[in-house]
């Protein structure tokens, strides 16, 4: 085999075992999560593997409106006869096919790209539709400039608290409503069709995986996540489950305001208790992240190894603001 395809075929091979192992931190632990990840080793002890990815999927949510799910991430995509928007391609392989999977319902290219927040994991692969406008935050902008990756796109347009993009008559609103999961979260909403489209700010009767909390703003997020849920919604995408109730949403309204409220309880009287002394609550980075419980949220996927950074980072959120 020509040496190219060699090394073509062994970047697909590692890219697609770290995928399966990025989707499962990402996704909920439960029964839908185990049955679409799967990993094969074969009989050389595991030295080397397969990884088997769940085929993309195309769901119309409305009349020219689909959700495409594909390696473990959701993107909206809005159809016209001059053109096709679309949400985070995220990187080459699956932008191409976020590429085929249109081509089956429309001739029409590509002309819009919105970006829902600045991570890598949802900006690359722009380059596969060459001729789309790519459209984020002005807060991408800064970030992109650090990346030591690479594969960031270059932003055509910006905006700051709100932009309207037509689409075949069908309007997409871009809303800034301050940080959540990066500095630049963009929510994605069609009021006539109901349809909101948020990235990384909730799962599924799920904790976010401790591993990617980091940057996670937990006010802002709770902030962002209490005003949508003010909208008329009949279809909720988020980044990384294919399903789209509004439910799902609802229910970690939920849990983010009992876990504000739990910890934002904790800090006041802890500084109460200190005379009125910001300082007073230093402790609580030391005790409160293994002490406070949730016991209602116990079932939920990664309750057990995560909920403590959950605390921690709402914590750090009240206390410090990040």
């Amino acid at each position: 085999m020509d040496r190219r395809l060699l090394a073509m075929a062994a970047l697909v091979a590692v890219f697609s075992i770290s995928l399966v192992a990025y989707g499962a931190r990402h996704m909920a632990t439960g029964s839908e999560a185990s049955a679409s990840l799967a990993v094969s080793s074969s009989d050389d002890g595991g030295a080397s593997g397969q990884a088997q990815i769940p085929p993309p999927t195309m769901t119309m949510l409305a009349d020219g409106v689909y959700h495409y799910f594909g390696f473990f991430t959701g993107s909206l995509v809005v159809i016209s006869d001059d053109g096709v928007l679309v949400t985070d391609p995220s990187n080459p392989m699956r932008a191409q096919s976020l590429k085929d999977e249109i081509a089956k319902v429309t001739d029409a290219p590509v002309t819009t790209i919105a970006l829902t927040h600045e991570h890598f994991d949802h900006v690359g692969g722009t380059g596969v539709f060459p001729e789309a406008t790519v459209i984020c935050h002005r807060n991408c902008v800064a970030t992109f400039a650090l990346s030591s990756l690479g594969d960031v796109p270059t932003v055509d347009r910006t905006f700051d608290d709100m932009m309207e993009v037509e689409v075949g008559g069908k309007a997409v609103q871009l809303h800034y409503l301050g940080p959540g999961d990066g500095a630049a979260t963009t929510i994605v909403y069609m009021p006539q069709e109901q349809i909101v489209v948020t990235s990384d700010m909730y799962e599924p009767r799920a904790l976010t995986h401790k591993n990617w909390v980091d940057d996670k703003h937990y006010v802002g997020t709770r902030r962002i996540l209490n005003e949508i849920s003010t909208w008329p919604i009949t279809h909720a995408i988020n980044a990384h489950s294919p399903g789209t109730d509004p439910v799902d949403l609802m229910e970690n309204v939920g849990y983010y305001n009992d876990l504000y409220d739990a910890v934002k309880a904790e800090v006041d009287a802890a500084i109460a208790a200190a005379g009125g002394a910001p300082f007073g609550a230093y402790s609580l980075f030391d005790t409160l992240p293994q002490t406070l419980e949730l016991p209602q949220y116990s079932d939920w996927a990664n309750y057990d190894t995560s909920f403590p950074r959950h605390v921690e980072r709402m914590l750090l959120s009240i206390y410090h603001g990040d």
